[in-house]
């Protein structure tokens, strides 16, 4: 009795196999670094947006500081102009002792820092030693300097919503690569497939481009 072997030839995954039959291996490795890139995309994002927030929260609150710095100053300034406008009175009428009474125990440091320049100048000088360069307010130092830093944090948050808004972009480009993908996965039709696997890559790009943007890393 003679034994046949009988040899079984796979046809159909054979022929499907190179380029065309690795669509569905190439769909989930798109799906797989689309959604990599995308939960990325937005850790970052939901750290950029926290980050401008707490910037806007600093600028408010420094400039919050620096204007109760500038009221100080302000009070500052109108009791010296009240004060040497009575000292002035009281030399003017000839008095002399009462005036150097206030003079030497109520002119603030920064009215006494400008006196002695401005009374200098005599008939050059100007109408009162607050107009003086040498009449220098602390609180109003303070409130520059934290200007200047409520300036710079506001600066700092509008970055970081910039950026921000960078992800944010980059999820949109990276949730239809993903979509594309997904539908890709399920197509029999290879040219569709194809496509759809085309369009993906080419939104991928755009959305690694804004989050490199996004990280400044060009």
């Amino acid at each position: 009795m003679t034994e046949t072997t009988v040899v079984e030839h796979d046809n159909g995954d054979d022929k499907r196999r190179g380029f065309w039959g690795r669509l569905e291996l190439i769909a989930a490795m798109l799906l797989g670094f689309a959604g990599i890139l995308t939960a990325y995309s937005a850790f970052q994002g939901a750290l950029e947006d926290g980050n401008s927030l707490d910037k806007y929260t600093l600028s408010a609150k420094l400039t919050s500081d620096a204007n109760g710095y500038y009221s100080d100053g302000k009070q500052q300034f109108g009791q010296d102009l009240a004060l040497f406008t009575q000292f002035q009175i009281l030399v003017e009428t000839g008095d002399e002792g009462t005036a150097q009474v206030l003079r030497d125990n109520l002119f603030s440091p920064a009215l006494a820092a400008a006196y002695e320049p401005w009374f200098a100048l005599g008939d050059a000088s100007p109408p009162t030693p607050l107009d003086m360069e040498e009449y220098v307010l602390d609180d109003y130092i303070e409130g520059d300097a934290l200007t200047e830093q409520s300036e710079a944090a506001f600066a700092e948050a509008q970055k970081a919503n910039e950026d921000g808004d960078k992800f944010e972009l980059a999820s949109v480009f990276l949730a239809v690569a993903l979509f594309l993908a997904g539908i890709a996965s399920l197509l029999k039709q290879r040219t569709i497939q194809a496509a759809m696997l085309a369009g993906s890559v080419l939104l991928i790009v755009p959305g690694i481009y804004a989050i490199a943007d996004g990280k400044g890393w060009i």
